[in-house]
């Protein structure tokens, strides 16, 4: 269940690498590129790109089933590439157009809310280190808690400590649903559940409140602050914020955007299901922009010039050295860090700023290398893009520039222990205080190969991973990393992901959301056999206590429960299951909502099944194996109401 859910979303992860002898410098590396330099001879032949580009795109569009991407490449001289391929509308096929056709982006929208950050800090306008509280007004302050205050540089490495909520909010189906920016960040404020600066966690929600701190600092509303600081100056007059809502809403699209959208698109029975607008108003400087390939050439090129762009200057160079100096966060010393907002990885020898992003139907993914003066957009409009987009930057870098090539693997020292590392792991990437922390739940398992690699699976996929020194690991088939860490006790608590943004921990079968899973189904056979038994007893007539025969009787009226429990669940869950959209605009449906209380009610009457027990077992009409029986049924139902308490799996916990 959890990872169909979080497919819908397409959860972010990207690849980064070094060589074994790189994992120490890593930590203290910089990227440098002398800002009065002029530009290098190209790297990248035009002519060969473009062949090998339609070659590689073409033939995964195909294979993937991908109705249309966009694809740039820049460098310092110029635009190297700049290609539209397939569909942006099936009906009135409509093809894409590089220049005109309008993409959603997702979360690469939050490099302009982290730039303009960044650009403030500079400035002394904003300083990294104070309270967020100090810059919100008093309707989106964030309240106290159990943990330290919340600053400015947690909301630019997702360490804030929020817990994960997406569902009925993040994407909206109508643009009556789309809140206000404050509105939003009030009735949608996730718990904390760990101290600031512990680790980095991907926060939507962290940029949707620093989006509004900046709001409210310059004294207009989001997207007008990002027309006048970005694409105004850029001249990316086809990228916005804002995006098609009622004619009344100031956030609502001008003229000049009307039909340039693309679709999006569901691949489903060997063709393409054209899929309504996804409303992301609500979260606009954490997901909202929609752009042309066109108009990203020229951020891209703004991003390798510092700041400028055909002579002008959006950003001071000062702010990348902020921006390409030591990075802000890592997880761990050898993880990939996170830069004011922008992740850091290493491709070979050479280190990029990047971010993906996801909508339900759209895939991008953004990647610039200052020290190789090149930059990659690309953007898919279908719910099956998501694994080309995040590749194939790689591809072009390994392609063109020897020292982004992955150094060869190396070999596990002599008595390697892989088996430590062995175990169920839990993202910390999700909610904790409501029935969220089951439908975001992500497992993840770690296991041995024989020849020292550990096999990572999670999200459906598996891979290999090879010992690259102390407690990290190379992706034997890419350039990621992910570093574990030990507990107090030196045993292995967790590991790092390769994209920098997430902790994934080790659990036990209480933290195992298919324990619960498991133990509904058995509840579910026992509360069968449970009620099979008294029509079978129905005219047999027993020795019994009263107080056996009330428990009997309250085991069987329990039994039922749980049935009628399980049945509305089952329901409940085809219908989120059977379409994404649905689970992300409708959740938690009436259906749900039923089962969950429906739920409790089972739980309050297992509950009372356990005092049942000392008449059951004293009742001399007995033998050892029906009281046995009777024990097993409500210990199993006990079971059951520990782990959904656990899980929040109750009916005020929607």
């Amino acid at each position: 269940m959890q990872r169909i859910l979080i497919a819908a979303l397409a959860a972010l992860l990207a690849v980064a690498s070094s060589n074994a002898q790189a994992l120490q410098d890593h930590a203290n590396v910089a990227i440098t590129t002398p800002p009065s330099a002029s530009p290098a001879p190209r790297a990248i032949d035009a002519a060969d790109l473009s062949s090998y580009i339609d070659g590689v795109v073409q033939t995964r569009m195909r294979d993937d089933g991908i109705a249309g991407a966009v694809v740039t490449v820049v460098d310092r001289h110029g635009v190297l590439l700049l290609r539209g391929y397939g569909i942006a509308s099936q009906q009135s096929r409509r093809m894409v157009d590089p220049a005109r056709t309008l993409f959603r982006i997702g979360s690469i929208s939050k490099t302009f809310s982290y730039l303009e950050t960044l650009k403030q800090i500079d400035a002394g306008k904003l300083r990294l280190d104070a309270e967020v509280n100090d810059y919100l007004p008093a309707e989106i302050k964030l309240p106290a808690d159990a943990h330290a205050p919340v600053r400015l540089r947690n909301l630019l490495t997702h360490t804030a400590g929020f817990e994960d909520s997406m569902f009925g909010h993040l994407f909206v189906a109508s643009a009556a649903q789309a809140l206000p920016l404050d509105a939003y960040l009030s009735k949608h404020r996730p718990a904390r559940v760990r101290e600031p600066g512990l680790h980095a966690v991907y926060s939507n929600y962290s940029v949707v409140l620093l989006g509004a701190l900046l709001a409210h600092a310059e004294g207009v509303d989001f997207e007008t602050l990002m027309d006048r600081a970005y694409f105004d100056p850029l001249g990316m007059r086809l990228s916005t914020f804002r995006e098609p809502l009622s004619a009344g809403d100031p956030r609502n699209a001008p003229p000049r955007f009307d039909g340039l959208w693309s679709e999006g698109f569901k691949r489903e029975d060997g063709g393409f299901t054209q899929e309504p607008l996804e409303h992301i108003a609500q979260i606009a400087p954490a997901g909202g922009v929609s752009t042309t390939g066109a108009d990203m050439a020229r951020y891209l090129r703004m991003l390798l010039d510092r700041g400028e762009l055909d002579g002008v200057r959006v950003l001071p160079a000062s702010v990348f050295d902020r921006l390409e100096g030591e990075p802000l966060f890592r997880n761990t010393p050898q993880s990939p860090g996170i830069s004011y907002g922008f992740f850091r990885h290493r491709y070979g020898q050479v280190e990029s700023l990047e971010h993906g992003g996801a909508t339900l139907w759209f895939h991008s993914d953004l990647v610039v290398v200052p020290k190789l003066g090149v930059g990659i957009f690309i953007s898919t409009n279908t719910d099956t893009g998501g694994k080309f987009a995040y590749e194939l930057p790689e591809l072009i870098l390994e392609r063109y520039f020897p020292n982004a090539r992955a150094a060869a693997l190396p070999t596990p020292p002599r008595g390697f222990d892989a088996q430590r590392f062995v175990g169920t792991y839990a993202s910390e990437r999700t909610a904790s205080s409501t029935f969220e922390k089951l439908v975001l739940a992500s497992g993840g398992s770690v296991d041995a190969a024989p020849d020292g690699a550990l096999a990572i699976s999670a999200g459906g996929d598996t891979s290999r991973w090879a010992h690259d020194g102390g407690l990290a690991f190379r992706k034997v088939e890419g350039q990621g990393r992910v570093v574990f860490f030990e507990d107090g006790k030196g045993r292995i608590a967790g590991f790092a992901s390769a994209y920098g943004e997430n902790v994934w921990d080790r659990v036990g079968l209480m933290d195992n959301p298919n324990t619960l899973i498991g133990l509904w189904a058995a509840s579910g056979t026992v509360a069968v056999l449970v009620l099979t038994g008294a029509w079978l007893r129905r005219r047999r007539k027993i020795v019994a206590s009263q107080g056996a025969k009330r428990a009997t009787a309250w085991l069987y009226l329990t039994a039922a429960a749980w049935l009628a429990f399980l049945s509305v669940l089952g329901i409940a869950l085809v219908q989120l299951l059977g379409d994404e959209a649905t689970a992300l605009y409708r959740y938690p449906g009436t259906m749900l909502c039923v089962a969950l209380w429906v739920g409790t009610l089972a739980i309050a009457m297992s509950a009372f099944c356990v005092p049942g027990l000392a008449p059951a077992w004293r009742t001399p009409g007995w033998g050892f194996w029906r009281r046995l029986r009777h024990t097993a049924a409500v210990a199993i139902f006990a079971s059951t109401c520990v782990l959904m308490w656990h899980w929040n799996a109750l009916g005020w916990k929607l």
